[in-house]
């Protein structure tokens, strides 16, 4: 099995050198409720992937998820798009990562369902719902600032989770929470270094009375890097449905994380 992603132009080939074994099942076989993961990263489209989406999407299946949301850095982020490339050739790229994940999942019996990682200077949403060719007709949504783009998203029938709003990092120019232009929360992501900001986060969710999510943030192979998600109550008939349960509040909740955050 194989697959590739492209760095300053040059196509690297990545192989399925993983230990499958190795993962460990995190959801005991016959669960209860519909696990998803919300927030991943596949080598295919994003530059700091380190597992291509077929091989991510065996990972999960082996850890007994029954879904994931694919996540990958939008064109503004950490993309391995070619910048080169005109506009919708970069867009069509940009899915590169999901298509490999869905075919794969098709194949394994793993919902995988599409979104995107969009980012302002390290300010992260995650955005699910967007229509292609929406995106390929706006362009100028890259030269926006939240304020801008958040509300046109909405417009468009985008459903919006502000990722991490509390991480702090080199490529974070500044921590901007925006709980009034967007749907829900992410209060659980495990690839924050400090616990507290996941801690922040709650708190600002309960205090805006915003829907909860929690995601891996997954970008590597093996069972540190993963294990949150959401619950749901039954299995979302397609992305419009999962959207709408998000936007609710109701019918699931967010796991992983340390029980101070919950």
């Amino acid at each position: 099995m194989f697959g590739n992603y492209c760095v300053a132009g040059i196509i690297v080939i990545l192989t399925s050198n993983y230990d499958f074994d190795l993962i460990k099942p995190f959801f005991e076989e016959g669960h209860e409720g519909f696990c998803l993961e919300t927030h991943l990263h596949t080598a295919d489209s994003s530059a700091c992937g380190c597992v291509n989406a077929r091989d991510m999407v065996r990972m999960y299946k082996k850890a007994g998820y029954d879904g994931v949301i694919v996540t990958d850095h939008f064109l503004t982020g950490n993309t391995c798009v070619s910048r080169e490339l005109p506009w919708k050739k970069q867009v069509e790229r940009f899915f590169q990562g999901f298509e490999e994940a869905y075919d794969e999942g098709q194949k394994i019996g793993l919902r995988i369902f599409e979104g995107l990682e969009y980012s302002n200077f390290g300010t992260d949403f995650i955005v699910l719902g967007l229509d292609r060719q929406w995106i390929c007709d706006n362009q100028e949504m890259i030269y926006m600032t939240p304020d801008e783009f958040l509300p046109m998203f909405k417009n468009a029938g985008a459903t919006i989770i502000q990722a991490h709003p509390y991480r702090e990092a080199d490529y974070i120019r500044t921590v901007r929470p925006y709980p009034h232009l967007v749907d829900a929360i992410e209060v659980v992501n495990l690839g924050n270094r400090d616990d507290e900001w996941n801690k922040k986060a709650y708190k600002l969710a309960q205090m805006m009375d915003k829907p909860m999510t929690g995601g891996s943030d997954c970008h590597r192979f093996g069972n540190d890097y993963f294990g949150a998600g959401i619950r749901i109550d039954h299995e979302p008939k397609d992305l419009a449905e999962l959207c709408e349960i998000i936007k609710s509040g109701k019918g699931f909740h967010f796991f992983g994380g340390s029980s101070e955050v919950r």
